[in-house]
């Protein structure tokens, strides 16, 4: 995943509704659930003498703001669930610009997976290949790795390696993305259901800390591939995590339903916490891993939800909220 394919909005206060109301019917994965759409269409519908014409312009910002994340394969089931519940409510037109209607029509029907673009699970013999790769690629080393040595761990044709890979930086961009799937689904029920939003974002930083674990070698492989690869292709492991919940920041702005969570640049935020979780993993990497990695997540949550500076001698607000008036307690 080339770095040009990242998408990152800036989370200002004043759209904050709107992303609370994408992450009530959207998931962190990017997809539709039509039965929450329908039910908050119902709900924003009704009563409203200006149905019609809230229907359209609210469909346009969705659009547009889908299209703008590259996320707008989601747009045409969103508008067919819009239309079904207008015609069922007796509203007369929903009118929308011309070119989206075009637009809309040259969306694929259905909304997979593959529409998203992912793809199925490695069959067998790439699941071999993956595995062969990175055995070979954590004892050799990334660069003086070859695909016969590759080939020839995997027990599988060089001409077969080749006929899945391009090259060695493909079949590694391809681990990177098999890896990011694995990511995916261990956190697919993350901030899906309801509860407190801070104590899901807790349970999430622990699981993520059990993966690294779990799967230290691959994590350091990436990360140094990351760091050491080519300008176009340097790309961190957290990176293909996020990059998995593309309405992650939505869904949590919808489950803060109590303000708890200040309004900050959600992506700065998300970059700076697990980046400081990779320092910590690089610390454990130095010391041989002579401990369990879960050992730091108390001081790991002590820092990412109170700080290291203690709460009485704390004497300068850095930030303010969009939402705060300017001299307003921010403590």
């Amino acid at each position: 995943m080339a770095n040009q394919d990242m998408r990152h909005i800036k989370s200002g206060g004043r759209r904050l509704g709107f992303y609370a109301e994408l992450g009530r019917y959207f998931t962190p994965d990017g997809r539709l659930n039509e039965a929450e759409f329908r039910q908050f269409l119902r709900e924003s519908l009704a009563g409203r003498e200006d149905a019609g014409r809230w229907l359209s312009e609210y469909l346009e910002e969705v659009f547009t703001y889908l299209e703008e994340r590259g996320l707008d394969a989601g747009s045409r089931p969103l508008f067919q669930a819009a239309a079904d519940e207008s015609e069922a409510m007796g509203m007369g037109a929903v009118a929308l610009p011309l070119s989206r209607l075009r637009r809309l029509m040259d969306l694929p029907q259905e909304v997979a997976e593959e529409a998203a673009g992912r793809k199925r699970d490695p069959d067998d013999k790439r699941r071999k290949i993956f595995e062969a790769a990175l055995k070979v690629f954590t004892e050799c080393g990334f660069h003086e790795s070859t695909m016969d040595e590759i080939a020839a761990a995997s027990g599988v044709a060089k001409g077969t390696v080749y006929r899945y890979f391009e090259s060695k930086e493909d079949l590694l961009d391809h681990l990177l993305k098999a890896t990011s799937r694995r990511i995916a689904e261990r956190f697919a029920s993350a901030f899906v259901s309801g509860g407190d939003v801070v104590e899901q974002i807790r349970v999430f930083v622990e699981q993520w800390v059990y993966f690294i674990e779990e799967n230290h070698t691959l994590y350091r492989l990436i990360q140094a591939e990351g760091l050491n690869g080519k300008a176009s292709r340097q790309t961190m492991f957290y990176e293909y995590l996020i990059s998995d919940f593309p309405m992650i920041k939505e869904r949590v702005a919808a489950m803060d339903s109590g303000g708890a969570l200040k309004t900050t640049s959600f992506h700065t935020v998300a970059y700076g916490a697990l980046g400081f979780i990779d320092g910590v993993v690089r610390k454990w990497f130095r010391s041989d891993m002579d401990y369990p990695l879960r050992d730091e997540l108390p001081v790991i949550l002590e820092v990412l939800f109170n700080g290291f500076v203690r709460e009485g001698a704390r004497r300068q607000t850095y930030f303010v909220p969009p939402e705060t008036p300017t001299g307003a307690d921010n403590s």
